[in-house]
C-alpha cells in the first residue's frame, strides 16, 4: 500500500499565519501527528472551499482527494468564523463526522453554549507557551481518538 495514500491529514484553520505555523510545528513534534500531512488555511470560507473540493475527489486514490483527519479551528476569523464553520459542517451529511477542535484566544458563555449545541469533539483557550499547546493537543486526540470518545457535552 502506498504510504502517502493512508498519511493522516490535519485541517488546521487559522487566520494568524504565526499562530498557524506554532500549530504546524506542534503536530510535527506530536508521536500521534509526526507524519500526518498538515494543511493550513486562513478562514472557515477557504476551509469550505477545501472540503467541498476534496469530498467530491474522496472516491479517487489520489492523496488530494482525502479528507482530513481532524480538523482544528480558531473560533474569531474574517468571512466566515470557525462556529459557522463548524455549524456548516455538522449540516453536510457526508462531513459531519469529522472530529472538529475549537480554539480562540477566550471563550465567552455564549460561545461554550454555541459550541456544545453544534457538537464540537473538544475546544481550548489557546496556550501560551508551545509545551503547554503540545500536551494540550497530544491530551485532545488522545482523548478523542478512543472508541468511547464523544462530543463536547
Amino acid at each position: 500500500m502506498n504510504r502517502v495514500a493512508t498519511r493522516k491529514k490535519i485541517l488546521v484553520v487559522e487566520d494568524n499565519l504565526a499562530y498557524a505555523n506554532i500549530l504546524k510545528v506542534t503536530f510535527q513534534h506530536s508521536p500521534l501527528w509526526a507524519e500526518a500531512e498538515i494543511k493550513l488555511l486562513q478562514d472557515g470560507k477557504e476551509a469550505i472551499d477545501y472540503l467541498l473540493e476534496n469530498s467530491a475527489n474522496s472516491g479517487d486514490r489520489h492523496e488530494s482527494g482525502q479528507l482530513p483527519d481532524l480538523i482544528l479551528s480558531d473560533i474569531n476569523m474574517p468571512h466566515l468564523s470557525g462556529l459557522e464553520l463548524l455549524a456548516w459542517i455538522r449540516q453536510t451529511a457526508h462531513l459531519k463526522h469529522l472530529p472538529v477542535i475549537l480554539m480562540s484566544s477566550s471563550i465567552e458563555p455564549l460561545e461554550l453554549e454555541i459550541i456544545k449545541c453544534l457538537r464540537a469533539n473538544y475546544y481550548f483557550i489557546k496556550p501560551l507557551t508551545i509545551s503547554e499547546l503540545l500536551n494540550n493537543l497530544n491530551q485532545t486526540i488522545e482523548q478523542i481518538q478512543t472508541p468511547e470518545a464523544h462530543l463536547v457535552e
